[in-house]
């Protein structure tokens, strides 16, 4: 019997499987109980999805914070190139495919395609949200036990360095950013 990772085991179980690569990498792990590493102003951590439970398992996304305020947070699985794609996706078949499914097969509530919720049976999960690994998307990895987590993190490790390089979008602080946007707003209304 497989058993549900919960929120808590969630996050120390992953930071056991990727703190070794992130501190080779020169990244420092952060606040007990959370799976999260900082390099300099650089943040990136694991967000589990508020929608989970025992039937249907979790899903989890990874940030990218630079600099402080919610507007600095950044998704990275958005960089995953087309075959970390073809990769994920099969994964992610395979880790539905292994949960248990109650007889009859639930339907329940999940985000679909276009963003709003949807009632899907569980076997159909896979099918949900489909485009999530055809472009560039809001990645959320499914998981329901440790193993789950051992085959995301084996996906993860050989990707880190790829994933966490900053982007020309997140070099660019904020604040200039900001602070010329207000100018050009000002130039135009001055008109």
């Amino acid at each position: 019997m497989r058993d549900y990772v919960k929120s808590k085991d969630f996050h120390r179980h992953m930071r056991s499987r990727l703190a070794p690569r992130f501190q080779e990498l020169g990244w420092e792990s952060q606040t007990a109980g959370k799976c999260s590493f900082a390099r300099g102003a650089r943040v990136f951590w694991l967000q589990v999805s508020q929608y989970s439970n025992s039937v249907m398992g979790a899903k989890f996304t990874i940030n990218m914070s630079e600099g402080s305020g919610p507007t600095s947070d950044t998704r990275i699985l958005f960089r995953l190139n087309e075959a970390d794609r073809a990769i994920g996706k099969a994964l992610e078949e395979g880790i539905i495919a292994r949960l248990r499914r109650p007889d009859p097969d639930p339907e329940i509530e999940v985000v679909g395609d276009n963003g709003g919720t949807v009632l899907v049976k569980l076997g159909d999960l896979p099918r949900a949200n489909s485009r999530q690994w055809v472009g560039p998307a809001d990645v959320w990895l499914p998981y329901f036990s440790k193993s789950d987590l051992d085959d995301w993190a084996a996906f993860l490790l050989p990707r880190i360095e790829r994933l966490t390089a900053p982007s020309s979008s997140e070099t660019i602080d904020p604040q200039l950013w900001a602070q010329g946007f207000r100018r050009l707003v000002s130039f135009l209304r001055s008109r």
